[in-house]
């Protein structure tokens, strides 16, 4: 047993607990602090593993911007919890190697899932490509701007030589960063919304209606949880906030599914017209996202699925039709792969 140590850190009462960047070094010991940061680092991590396991299961291709973004910000998850576990709760873990952890696991979560919910805009978003350049630009733009610097400051904050000299930039810099990425994914939200709205004022369907209805109030709670974290941020609980952020993310992710599983298993099926038929503009294409196809389609080998409708013959194409231009054009891309596809890269 005498590899056993003893490492003695000081109690803090909770009322007292030190939150901010001020406090350097490990946690102290407090049983209510230790105890939320235990639970809000498992949720995170097994939610990986459950995702991880979803998404190789439920995904017909491995490949494409939304397959793996999807993955990257689950795996994103995970390291920033663990980054964040030695830096907070192991003492002589190498704060260069925590603060490594950490930073990738961060850029990995909240432009990840940025990109998780732009490749999925499209969806509702399909007559304007102009949107969806405005948005990648946006994230691009914002990921150079506030993960840069906020990557060096947390070097410097991490270094105990540094820390107190650096201490007033990185205050500014976490509360810029955090309004900035949560102002980004509430501007990608509102318009999921705007583009759900418009898709029911084309709707006869009852069903369609309360789907686009939950998914609406979807988008509204993952304002709110934004909203939550930047509360957090400027009332000085960075430690909290930090440890709540993996879990944050991980919860987000499992909303995602919610939404994706809405459109696939309700939209796809009923349609947004009252007659259950889509027209070629409002069907949900399974294989845009790497799905599989569950509902009654003929795929046209560019991503894009064609919904027979039953009641309108303006509507209907038959399959020999479509086969035959299969055969004709395997590898010729239409204006909706080039769009959607061909131009942000069908496969990865």
């Amino acid at each position: 047993m005498s590899s056993v140590r003893n490492i003695t850190v000081p109690w803090v009462p909770l009322a007292e607990f030190d939150w901010s960047f001020g406090r350097s070094g490990p946690l102290p010991w407090n049983l209510t602090v230790w105890s939320i940061l235990a639970v809000f680092t498992a949720l995170p991590i097994w939610t990986t593993v459950e995702l991880t396991v979803w998404v190789l299961h439920t995904f017909e291709r491995w490949r494409g911007i939304y397959f793996w973004s999807v993955l990257v910000t689950t795996w994103g998850v995970s390291i920033h919890a663990v980054g964040f576990v030695l830096k907070f709760c192991v003492p002589e873990a190498n704060w260069i190697l925590a603060t490594v952890l950490a930073e990738i696991g961060w850029v990995a979560m909240v432009s990840g899932f940025s990109i998780v919910m732009w490749s999925r805009l499209h969806l509702v978003i399909r007559s304007s490509p102009r949107t969806l350049r405005l948005v990648l630009a946006m994230i691009i733009l914002n990921a150079f701007l506030f993960h840069i610097p906020t990557i060096i400051f947390q070097f410097l904050l991490s270094n105990q030589a540094t820390h107190a000299r650096f201490l007033p930039f990185m205050n500014i810099t976490e509360k810029v960063q955090i309004v900035c990425f949560s102002i980004q994914e509430i501007v990608i939200s509102v318009i999921y919304v705007w583009g759900t709205l418009n898709l029911l004022k084309c709707s006869l369907n009852d069903k369609a209606k309360n789907t686009m209805t939950f998914l609406i109030i979807v988008q509204v709670i993952v304002i709110l949880i934004d909203v939550l974290v930047i509360v957090l941020d400027y009332l000085g609980y960075f430690t909290l906030k930090a440890v709540l952020h993996s879990f944050n993310y991980a919860f987000k992710l499992q909303i995602e599914f919610v939404v994706l599983n809405e459109f696939k298993h309700k939209i796809a099926k009923g349609g947004i017209t009252g007659n259950g038929g889509f027209g070629g503009s409002l069907s949900f294409d399974n294989k845009l996202l790497g799905l599989p196809n569950d509902n009654n389609t003929v795929d046209n080998n560019s991503g894009v699925t064609v919904v027979v409708a039953a009641g309108d013959s303006s509507l209907r194409t038959t399959q020999s039709d479509l086969l035959g231009a299969q055969h004709g054009h395997a590898e010729e891309q239409d204006a909706f792969e080039m769009q959607y596809l061909g131009r942000y890269g069908r496969a990865l």
